[in-house]
């Protein structure tokens, strides 16, 4: 049977949101559903999303929740998105040596590009591309403002980056330098970025460095790395955002820019940081159109935590 750890609460507070809205405090999870207290039964306020509710209630609070109230069990199929987020996220490029040297890339540094997905649930559909290729990624969620030299909280899930590679290579300036073009294109689009439901808020900032990151598809586990392998950690990758801030990406014609703001990194930008090995995509696979995701069953393996088997379907 396959099982899935919570972490505990001595190391993090783990939240999700139901198909109501309802914020959820979650405790343990098995393959029948998970273990919650539903905070909107406990409060009067009505948050849009897990990070607000964070926030406004506190971790002391939410662990007296914990230890006072009774829990009931809630199927994954009534999980939603645990964030609110707009169409435009961060993302950084080659932030594993291995998938690095997979790509081609050896001796180049991480590089960032705009993520221009709309994130969707962890179940739903991801349709189908001319080249599309999967990647998993923890997010990363700063709960304040971050200026440069800032020390931000920051909170934690799985993502789905998934590409169109053929749209990204056709896009590409391969004179460019290396995310400015292409990358805009390939990695955006509708039903691109799936999230895990569950936003995870650790109590150290070094939590991120446990975590195995892993993506099954159709049950075969493809890619499998611990998150203290990136490069650049998150607060270097928002460092770099701020340093990067006037540069122009280029999506088909159009010119954008990574930020609105170049002093400050809004609260609540979802940062990819990037992804491992294991991609199906390297230089002699684009010609070969049975390098194609036809369906993808990512499924439980975007949810934040330790599987010992492939995630129930």
């Amino acid at each position: 049977m396959s099982t899935v750890n919570v972490a505990p609460l001595t190391e993090a507070i783990t939240l999700a949101v139901n198909d109501a809205g309802e914020i959820l405090l979650v405790l343990n999870a098995g393959e029948q559903g998970i273990d919650t207290i539903n905070l909107n039964d406990l409060t009067p306020n009505r948050y849009p999303d897990a990070a607000d509710a964070f926030v406004d209630l506190g971790r002391n609070r939410l662990l007296d929740i914990a230890s006072t109230e009774k829990t009931k069990n809630t199927p994954w199929e009534e999980l939603s998105i645990p964030i609110s987020v707009t169409d435009k996220s961060i993302a950084a490029g080659t932030n594993y040596k291995a998938h690095m040297e997979e790509m081609g890339l050896e001796g180049n540094p991480p590089f960032l590009f705009p993520k221009l997905s709309r994130a969707t649930s962890w179940d739903a559909e991801v349709t189908s591309g001319v080249r599309l290729d999967h990647e998993v990624e923890l997010c990363a969620l700063p709960l304040a403002d971050f200026s440069a030299g800032d020390t931000v909280e920051m909170a934690y899930l799985l993502c789905g980056d998934f590409t169109d590679r053929w749209l990204l290579v056709s896009d590409m300036d391969l004179g460019g330098e290396m995310g400015k073009t292409g990358f805009p294109l390939g990695k955006g689009g509708a039903t691109r970025m799936p999230v895990g439901p569950f936003l995870v808020f650790p109590s150290t900032p070094d939590f991120y460095k446990k975590i195995d990151l892993k993506l099954y598809v159709n049950s075969t586990l493809r890619q499998h790395s611990k998150a203290d392998l990136m490069i650049w950690n998150p607060s270097e990758i928002m460092e770099h955002t701020l340093r990067d801030c006037e540069s122009v990406y280029k999506r088909l014609d159009e010119e954008l820019g990574i930020l609105d703001n170049c002093e400050k990194i809004p609260a609540k930008t979802l940062f990819l940081t990037g992804t491992p090995e294991g991609v199906m995509f390297h230089l002699g696979t684009i010609w070969n159109p049975a390098v194609e995701l036809h369906r993808i069953l990512s499924q439980l393996s975007l949810i934040f935590a330790y599987w010992s088997d492939p995630p129930p379907r």
